[in-house]
């Protein structure tokens, strides 16, 4: 028997689960919990062992705060270094700006390292990703060791979830072996960035409904009439290893371009048309577990060694 009820009640879910899809945040849309071992090695470790693509990045907790952004977008006040100004584009530009404003960073770089140009960003961004802790990059690893190590990170007792991310490669043309190619995806960054309290936002529309201007500060409606052109948000992998503890840890880098961040979010349904991304949520009652895992199989990943390589190979040489 048709009941209306019931029709209306089902069309509403399926109007809730496509706008929840569309309008994703922090990748919840696709949120999976792990409960037992038996889980872990069928939805994880599986996946790792076989011929799929697959990368990850782990996380010590499962805190809405400590969403997948890059390490540039996770400190404001560090960012916003241009006075009252509550938003900035992030492009080649801004970032060579950046760091040649950090004293001699620039500097050293150079004499040391190779060329600092516009067009050769991949290697400074990298070097600052993992020595100053602030760049466009985000780090993920080609072996669930290694990040299932950073999320453990040896403790005794866990008193939260942890994380992991597996990432599975759709299209190569989202992935690069070749710092040429990586340096013109630098190249080519795009990032709008608001950080906009309470107060601000009420600002934004009080001006809006006496001056009915979308904001009297000029930049301010450059900024908003760009974010309003900008493409979808993309994602780009780069495999390019920059120094020996990358290459240990089989680390590779997740590019975030072309989208606005608002204070601490994006929407991430398209980034995952590029890429599946599954967010997994470890529960904190089986982490003594894979922590021993880790001792057994992998010895030279627990978290002591994950930038102690001398250490780490003389585990290997033992290891029978």
């Amino acid at each position: 028997m048709f009941s209306a009820r019931e029709y209306m009640k089902n069309r509403l879910q399926s109007l809730n689960s496509r706008l929840s899809d569309q309008f994703d945040l922090d990748f919840s849309s696709v949120t999976e919990r792990i409960e037992t071992v038996e889980e872990f090695e069928s939805e994880i470790k599986q996946p790792f062992l076989s011929d799929k693509k697959v990368f990850f990045r782990g996380e010590r907790i499962n805190d809405p705060q400590r969403r997948l952004v890059p390490t540039i977008l996770r400190n404001p006040q560090k960012l916003l270094n241009n006075g009252d100004m509550a938003f900035v584009h992030i492009d080649a530009a801004f970032m060579l700006g950046y760091y040649s404003g950090l004293g001699s960073f620039v500097d050293v770089f150079s004499k040391t390292m190779g060329e600092v140009s516009e067009n050769n960003l991949y290697e400074l961004c990298a070097f600052a990703q993992h020595y100053y802790n602030f760049s466009p990059l985000i780090d993920f690893s080609k072996s669930i060791y290694p990040s299932l190590s950073f999320a453990l990170k040896n403790r005794e007792v866990y008193e939260d979830d942890i994380v992991l991310y597996m990432l599975e490669l759709k299209n190569d043309c989202d992935y690069t072996t070749d710092i040429s190619k990586a340096n013109e995806w630098l190249s080519d960054l795009s990032i709008y960035a608001s950080y906009f309290d309470e107060k601000d936002l009420k600002n934004v529309v009080k001006d809006v409904i006496e001056t009915k201007k979308i904001y009297k500060n000029d930049e301010l409606r450059k900024h908003l009439e760009n974010i309003n052109r900008i493409p979808v948000p993309s994602a780009k992998l780069i495999d390019v290893p920059t120094n020996t503890r990358m290459k240990f840890q089989q680390g590779v880098f997740l590019l975030l371009d072309k989208f606005h961040f608002f204070n601490d979010s994006y929407f991430t349904k398209n980034i995952r048309d590029d890429f599946e991304i599954t967010k997994f949520v470890i529960s904190k009652n089986i982490c003594p577990e894979l922590l021993a895992m880790i001792k057994q199989e992998t010895p030279w990943y627990s978290y002591e060694y994950l930038t102690d390589i001398e250490g780490a190979f003389k585990v290997a040489v033992n290891k029978k």
